[in-house]
């Protein structure tokens, strides 16, 4: 009975617990990110836009069936001549002026050819622009989400190797704790003593509880990424970044600085649009009627079509304002292409600083942790003795644990640092 009770709680703690591997934490980001879904969902509106736009080409049809109820006797004549209708009665003058109650049903069909537009023309330009723009951002989306994977995927790493150093640590503390109960027993250590072995032991459990709640929150991060639910933990790799991986800056090529070009584009032909708003514009039209005095009947037709040739000669100053604010914006938008040109050199070099100071930290904290080991091993036989007071014993401990740490958040950093190197030197060469 007990064994049916905690069945579904042990499988529901085994469930909870997930192994993946670097690759496939991309890939199911790649295919559930929400954020990604959403740049797709934009490059895909751009595209229907600039599909849209190419109607500035195609003619425009339009179909429709009105029924008209008038005295007027200008409309009233005006039926009559177009149902070609009208007699000899039609013009006594009595009948002219009191027609009286009269009806009219007509089907139409409108038809607009656009013939030159130059204003549409640059318009088609920019969405097409505008498009390519959106494609290229959200490519440097997808390559932005890998950097946020492999970013989480490393601090849940992190986070399981700070666990394990707080572990050891707290091994440690336990054995010491044992010990100098032993020895406070015998009256070897004052009580103060034995006091501070179990505040120090007390603050390893604390840090150690710390450090797996860290592992639950860097996995639900991670889940986050890859459009899961929070509660699994995440069982991960101890892979390591090689900077050998790390290629040169090629901002030709890279992404962002494509979709910023292809918005210059497109702000220049919206400026060129606005400006060719002022210019004539010619279009042919056209439309077939069908006329009767009952419904659903086409006893009368006839046609109408001409070209017209439009100038918007003064709209205030709205089109003068409109040309400059398109002016500012594309202004805006090479300010911002050079600025992100600039900040991805400085980036680059800074990083690449940071990687070559990182190799010397990692020597530093190898060399810092077996130092402090080996102090733990003199302090611990010296303890032992009666030669060392138990302040410098847990000095040792805190101090071994400290470097174990620092140590891990050093590989922590090369790592991360190698990913944003290649985050920042990715292109489509």
């Amino acid at each position: 009975m007990l064994l049916t009770v905690l069945l579904p709680f042990a499988i529901q703690a085994q469930d909870s617990q997930r192994s993946i591997s670097l690759s496939q934490a991309i890939d199911s980001a790649m295919l559930h990110n929400e954020s990604l879904h959403q740049a797709t969902l934009n490059a895909k509106i751009a595209k229907e836009e600039s599909l849209g736009a190419n109607a500035i080409f195609m003619p425009q049809i339009g179909l429709s069936y009105n029924a008209y109820f008038t005295n007027n006797p200008l409309n009233v004549f005006g039926f009559k001549l177009q149902e070609q209708s009208v007699t000899a009665a039609d013009f006594d003058p009595a009948k002219l002026n009191y027609p009286g109650f009269n009806k009219d049903f007509s089907a139409q069909i409108d038809v607009t050819q656009p013939i030159f537009n130059m204003d549409a023309i640059y318009q088609r330009s920019s969405a097409r622009d505008y498009h390519q723009m959106q494609e290229w951002s959200r490519k440097r989306a997808e390559e932005y989400l890998s950097f946020q994977v492999k970013k989480a995927y490393l601090e849940v790493r992190l986070a399981y190797q700070n666990k394990k150093v707080i572990g050891k640590a707290l091994e440690t503390a336990d054995a010491f704790l044992k010990r100098a109960e032993d020895m406070y027993e015998q009256g070897l250590i004052q009580k103060a003593d034995l006091l501070d072995a179990r505040v120090f032991q007390s603050k390893m459990r604390t840090d150690f509880q710390t450090a797996k709640s860290n592992i639950l929150n860097s996995s639900d991060q991670l889940g986050f990424l890859m459009g899961k639910q929070p509660g699994v933990t995440y069982l991960v790799d101890t892979l390591r970044f090689s900077a050998s991986s790390v290629r040169s800056l090629n901002l030709s090529y890279r992404n962002d600085i494509l979709a910023y070009e292809a918005g210059f584009s497109a702000a220049k032909n919206k400026l060129r649009a606005d400006k060719m708003s002022l210019i004539p514009r010619i279009n042919a039209f056209g439309n077939y009627q069908y006329n009767d005095v009952k419904p659903f009947r086409f006893s009368s037709d006839s046609y109408f079509a001409g070209v017209r040739l439009s100038w918007k000669i003064f709209s205030g100053t709205q089109d003068w304002h409109k040309i400059k604010a398109s002016r500012l914006e594309r202004d805006k938008i090479a300010s911002r292409l050079t600025e992100t040109k600039s900040q991805a050199e400085m980036e680059y070099q800074k990083n690449l600083r940071q990687l070559s100071d990182l190799d010397y930290e990692m020597r530093q904290a190898e060399s810092m942790v077996a130092q402090a080991q080996e102090g733990l091993n003199i302090q611990t036989d010296r303890y032992s003795q009666g030669l060392s007071s138990t302040s410098d014993l847990l000095r040792v401990q805190t101090q071994l644990a400290q470097t174990g740490l620092m140590r891990e958040m050093v590989y922590f950093k090369k790592d991360l640092t190698i990913a944003y190197l290649a985050f920042i030197t990715s292109s489509n060469e």
